[in-house]
């Protein structure tokens, strides 16, 4: 009976043991905060403070925005298009109006933010983004079409890469848009020239810092930058038989009335050189004449094509057709080819998406190319896009991407205050712990040399070692000096504090114990003193990193730290010296100033929050 009355006693431990290894009974408070372990109760009481939770999230996210970003984003920090320097943040370059019909457009021409339809009735259709800032002068901007021209009937348009001209049925020429260079208005010797023979205008032309007519008596004129259409000379044999142009911001590519072609322009650009002997004798049938920066692209009458100038970007590199071109356009830096089936057939440059034509897109009838946007228009009417969309932060003083800039920058300012810390954090512990531990002699040699370091001013000392050195050293080699000039001039204050902390815990009783129990001293520093003051450590880190950040930030503003083209979030406000930069372009200044601020405030509320969650006393309050 005794027996049978044991089995169930024995098999209900079973059951208890089991059940206590997978399912825990529910505890009191007390009993639950007696079994939490430290790094839990931290946790815990972190996470009670919603500072120190929205300074974690914002960290993250700077940390993600940074190393994650700059996976997707390209890293060409040499690449620049000062073409598209100054550039609002925009991404709406390329959305026309969903309502407008191709079967009625008749050219589509581009600046470099925006674009113009003209279509069958005369009048003009804009979108995009306006390119001008100047905020006092409404006649710089593009986007807005004059009135008096809203009611003329407009029969051919052109874009430069920040105005327009457009002329009318009745042979008016009409310009706005940035006129820096008076490129917007018709010069009036040209005016009166015109008038004396009688000519009228037939063909207009623009580029960024000029502009071009050809009349009916197949004269040239060109107006806008003297230090660029002085180049533009033309010859006896030239004047009064221009019949097309193709240009390019220095050169011109003209054919003739006799068939031959002519280049006029800057002589040292390679647009001049390597001209097909047989296309300036007038021997080859030439269909079409199109041009971008600094090459050439001609089409003859069967289909064959020839093209020259510089060799960047693969621009002279013409890719084999298996069927006739019918029509060849060219933006800033690349070439479109349309062939007979209506397919399209793109090289070139493609920093800016120039040559990602859409996948989904049908046989085309049309194609316009200019600067960096691209249209195709089918048999139905239907617009495609592509090229350029915008900047989603604008572009800088040299064309380049703010976001990717800011993308990469983050990870160099982030990266060199997380090793610059490291170095600050390795010397003041192995300073501050050895002088308190041991004091007497050793304390006072460490802490006169403490002393010492203190005394030396951070910024004139950084600067002058940037100055002295920073030319002599590799762009890699010039970000481990910063890291290195950043961490050993700034671990004076966290060597301090690790030495008093250490002074109030080596006279506790468990070092006395230590000690009596004939533990070396070494192993008592290393491995009793130090977890006690760990707390201290990581809260200082926390907040020593934003300092850090911000030195970073003051030295690469004041033009010795990280060097361009190479970014940081500190050399990306270097434009901020400049009051019309701060005026005119706040997202230059704004948006890396504002991330500045963003990682130093999150390292600071999650040190805070570290600060309180670590010390008892804060817990109790």
């Amino acid at each position: 009976m005794s027996n049978q009355q044991q089995k169930p006693g024995v098999f209900a431990s079973i059951c208890r043991c089991l059940k206590g290894l997978f399912v825990r009974d529910k505890l009191s408070f007390l009993d639950e905060e007696a079994l939490q372990t430290p790094f839990k109760t931290i946790a815990k009481n972190y996470f009670r403070n919603k500072l120190g939770i929205i300074g974690l999230i914002v960290f993250i996210a700077c940390l993600l925005f940074s190393f994650v970003g700059s996976q997707f984003a390209p890293s060409t920090f040499t690449y620049f298009e000062l073409t598209n320097g100054n550039l609002r943040p925009s991404t709406n370059y390329l959305n026309f109006p969903k309502d407008l019909d191709g079967n009625r457009v008749v050219k589509i021409v581009s600046g470099i933010s925006f674009s113009f339809a003209l279509m069958d009735d005369g009048q003009l259709v804009s979108w995009g983004t306006e390119p001008n800032i100047r905020q006092e002068n409404v006649s710089d901007y593009v986007l807005a079409i004059p009135e008096e021209i809203r009611s003329k009937r407009i029969v051919d348009i052109t874009t430069g890469g920040r105005h327009v001209l457009a002329l009318d049925d009745e042979g008016e020429l009409h310009g706005w848009g940035y006129y820096g260079h008076g490129q917007t208005t018709l010069p009036d010797d040209v005016r009166r020239e015109m008038e004396a023979s009688g000519a009228s205008i037939d063909q207009i032309y623009a580029a960024t810092m000029w502009s071009a007519i050809v009349t009916s008596d197949k004269n040239l004129h060109i107006w806008g930058s003297q230090q660029t259409i002085q180049n533009f000379k033309l010859t006896r044999a030239m004047r009064g038989h221009v019949v097309k142009v193709a240009t390019g911001d220095n050169n011109m590519l003209l054919l003739l009335d006799d068939g031959s072609l002519a280049v006029i322009g800057d002589r040292s650009s390679e647009f001049h050189g390597n001209v097909p002997k047989e296309l300036t004798e007038g021997s080859i049938a030439v269909v079409d004449i199109v041009a971008c920066n600094r090459n050439a692209l001609v089409l003859d009458a069967n289909g064959d094509i020839y093209t020259w100038g510089s060799t960047m970007d693969g621009l002279t590199r013409v890719p084999a057709f298996d069927q006739d071109v019918r029509t060849i356009e060219a933006g800033y830096k690349h070439f479109n080819a349309l062939l007979e089936d209506g397919s399209v057939v793109s090289w070139g440059a493609n920093q800016l998406s120039q040559l990602d034509t859409p996948k989904d897109m049908p046989a085309l009838t049309a194609i316009y190319a200019d600067y960096f946007q691209n249209y195709g228009i089918d048999e139905d009417g239907s617009i495609y896009a592509w090229g350029n969309r915008g900047y989603i932060l604008g572009s800088d003083e040299f064309g380049r991407d703010m976001l990717h800039r800011l993308i990469h920058g983050g990870r160099i300012s982030l990266t060199v205050g997380a090793i610059a810390i490291l170095i600050e954090v390795i010397i003041a512990l192995f300073i501050g712990l050895t002088s308190g531990f041991f004091g007497k002699w050793v304390d006072h040699l460490l802490m006169r040399t403490t002393d010492v370091f203190s005394a030396i001013p951070f910024l004139p000392i950084a600067i002058t070692l940037s100055y002295a050195v920073g030319s002599l050293l590799s762009e890699a080699q010039r970000l481990y000096l910063i890291m290195v000039v950043l961490g050993v001039l700034t671990w004076m204050p966290l060597a301090r504090m690790i030495r008093a902390q250490l002074l109030v815990e080596r006279e506790k009783d468990f070092v006395l114990a230590a000690k009596a129990l004939g533990i070396r001293q070494q192993k008592i520093m290393w491995r009793h003193i130090l977890p006690n003051v760990f707390n201290l450590v990581i809260v200082n880190i926390t907040l020593g990193y934003a300092s850090l950040l911000l030195y970073e930030a003051i030295l690469s503003f004041l033009g010795f730290g990280v060097a361009q083209p190479t970014p940081s979030w500190g050399n990306m406000l270097t434009s901020a010296q400049n009051s019309a930069v701060i005026q005119y372009y706040w997202w230059r200044w704004f948006i890396p100033g504002l991330f500045v601020v963003l990682a130093a405030l999150s390292s600071n509320l999650i040190g805070d929050a570290l600060r309180e969650a670590m010390d008892p006393r804060e817990n109790e309050r």
